[in-house]
């Protein structure tokens, strides 16, 4: 018999009261009713919920259950219609939120607001408010080009961003299976002009001034001095060498280990230290009094991100700090004969295709303590102590070699 409307008002036992038309009324234990539609398409059979009773009421139920009829007649599937609707209310800012809100855990508190502040100046502006289903390659395009040349670095992690949070969409079922439009081998890397030339971000030093500048920079009393010398014997990143904390430090087996989430590529990395970055982190005195080796001007906060940088113009040098991966890199090439595959691991970059690396798993921290030891050993000892200029090219005659 089909159900009344006062009828259903004093239904108290749990079950499944049948009405017409496949519409039939849920009653859980805890009382509550709701309205659920069975239906059978090609082949199979689906329930889709109309709501609570009473907000529902029978004769809506009903109303419901016969459009959803009328559609199903025509071989339109209203759950695949209302999941589609659902999708699209998903804005990119929305699902760009729930990463963040999703990963924060394990992040540090800076990385979290360091994307979101990102995020919320350069996407969200220009295409936050829309369905992250229907984002396109020109979309990622408009975000990027205003930023692209003039801060290349800030573009392409703003690029990476944008990649990992639409293959976060599309892991949820948010986008369809079509191109990451942010991805950038085979896809952005053929739009985008080269911003890789950029004066501001390749400035690196001569490896054959060097030495003379890391004696320069021995005689300045700062922790920024400090952590530039860090930095530069462990060719590591600044964000890396700014965020180190002591709880990374291996004293005893010399390593730094430093976490995925405050790595560039989201994997950790493991640096062995040389003697001469190991007596950095003995002179910057902070051991047992701050969990920051480097910290600002209170032990609880890191130094600023450009502190390296208004040292090194204080200094009067026009590199910056992360040109010294580059001076590192062309060292180790020109100087030495270890493999190519050893110095670039040494700068965490990934080496071979993914068949290669998943057959080699180890990070070569042994190989590389020699590497380092050598680069360490080179960068303080080749020029004489008691160099006679300071903050000009030494002369063939000044420097002394091992």
């Amino acid at each position: 018999m089909p159900l009344a409307q006062k009828v259903i008002a004093t239904i108290t036992v749990p079950g499944v009261y049948a009405d017409k038309n496949g519409l039939s009324l849920k009653v859980r234990p805890t009382g509550t009713k709701s309205w659920v539609l069975r239906y059978q398409l090609n082949g199979e059979r689906h329930d889709i919920g109309l709501g609570s009773f009473p907000d529902i009421s029978l004769a809506d139920a009903r109303k419901k259950a016969m459009e959803f009829r009328v559609q199903i007649n025509k071989g339109i599937d209203p759950l695949e219609q209302r999941k589609e609707a659902t999708i699209a209310a998903v804005t990119v800012e929305d699902e760009a939120l729930t990463f963040i809100e999703r990963h924060r855990a394990g992040w540090s508190d800076k990385h979290a607001t360091q994307w979101l502040n990102s995020l919320t100046e350069y996407v969200f502006p220009v295409i936050g408010s829309m369905p992250i289903a229907t984002v396109d390659t020109p979309d990622v395009i408009k975000v990027l080009d205003p930023i692209w040349l003039q801060k290349p670095e800030t573009a392409r992690r703003v690029r990476n961003r944008m990649e990992r949070i639409f293959d976060h969409a599309k892991a949820h079922g948010h986008r369809k299976n079509s191109e990451n439009p942010a991805r950038w081998k085979g896809h952005l890397q053929n739009l985008m002009p080269n911003n890789q030339n950029s004066v501001e971000q390749l400035e690196s030093m001569d490896f054959t001034r060097l030495p003379f500048f890391m004696r320069v920079l021995e005689g300045e009393d700062s922790r920024a001095a400090r952590c530039l010398q860090f930095l530069i014997l462990t060719a590591c990143r600044t964000s890396e060498a700014l965020g180190a904390t002591w709880s990374e430090i291996d004293m005893i087996n010399r390593v730094w280990t430093i976490p995925a989430e405050r790595m560039k590529n989201g994997e950790e990395h493991q640096i062995p230290l040389s003697e001469e970055a190991m007596q950095v982190l003995r002179d910057t005195g902070t051991r047992g009094r701050s969990e920051i080796v480097f910290p600002g001007t209170r032990s609880t906060t890191m130094l600023p991100d450009n502190s390296l940088r208004r040292l090194l113009r204080k200094l009067k040098e026009d590199c910056t700090p992360h040109g010294f991966r580059a001076t590192f890199r062309t060292w180790a090439s020109e100087k030495t004969a270890f493999s190519h595959e050893l110095c670039e691991i040494s700068l965490a970059h990934v080496v071979g295709n993914a068949t290669s690396r998943a057959y080699v798993r180890g990070n070569q921290l042994e190989k590389r303590r020699p590497l380092m030891s050598r680069w360490s050993k080179y960068a303080m000892d080749r020029v004489t102590p008691h160099h006679p200029i300071m903050g000009k090219q030494p002369t063939p005659e000044q420097t002394t070699f091992i």
